[in-house]
């Protein structure tokens, strides 16, 4: 894109060329010859607020140096917050690609932050129990309400008779 604007030379390859002869009217050179990319807001009360952004499109070579920077020195923040302090000023193609796989890569973060992610417990079957009465299970539940009989929980207990047969046993709780 730069070359395009600068000296209006294109590679040759369609492939190539056909963007930047499309997206040529987002991009403009600076008088110190630095490419911006310039954005109008898609809602209309933005546009009335401020019509155009003007970002500076980085290099590939200062892209994990920006991200570092703004990531160390701001807070450590998280890859949408990071992604969203970046893009007010700077542009290139795969911003939140690359602040999510620092902010996955940063000591610091992975040391200090909770993990929020849903974690599973591992499923594992159990084995079929050999003698009678060799496994038990139990369940305690606390009611929403207290019954007539003043049971403020139930306790359930499980006893394993044959390899596939189980009586439960429920009893009322008092306080």
């Amino acid at each position: 894109m730069f070359l395009y604007l600068h000296n209006g030379t294109l590679s040759g390859n369609v492939k190539k060329d056909k963007p930047i002869l499309i997206m040529e009217d987002r991009y403009t050179i600076d008088e110190d010859g630095l490419l911006y990319r310039i954005d109008t807001p898609r809602q209309k009360n933005l546009a009335r607020v401020k019509p155009m952004t003007k970002r500076l499109c980085v290099p590939l070579k200062f892209h994990h140096d920006m991200i570092s920077y703004v990531h160390d020195n701001c807070g450590h923040y998280a890859a949408q917050s990071l992604f969203h302090t970046l893009a007010t000023r700077y542009f290139w193609k795969s911003m939140f690609a690359d602040a999510v796989e620092y902010c996955k890569t940063c000591d610091t973060c992975q040391r200090t932050k909770i993990n929020y992610v849903h974690r599973f417990a591992p499923l594992h079957a159990l084995s079929v129990p050999e003698e009678i009465g060799t496994r038990f299970s139990m369940d305690h539940k606390v009611l929403t309400r207290t019954t007539a009989a003043g049971n403020t929980a139930v306790f359930q207990d499980f006893h394993v008779l044959f390899q596939c047969l189980i009586r439960p046993l429920i009893q009322p709780l008092r306080q």
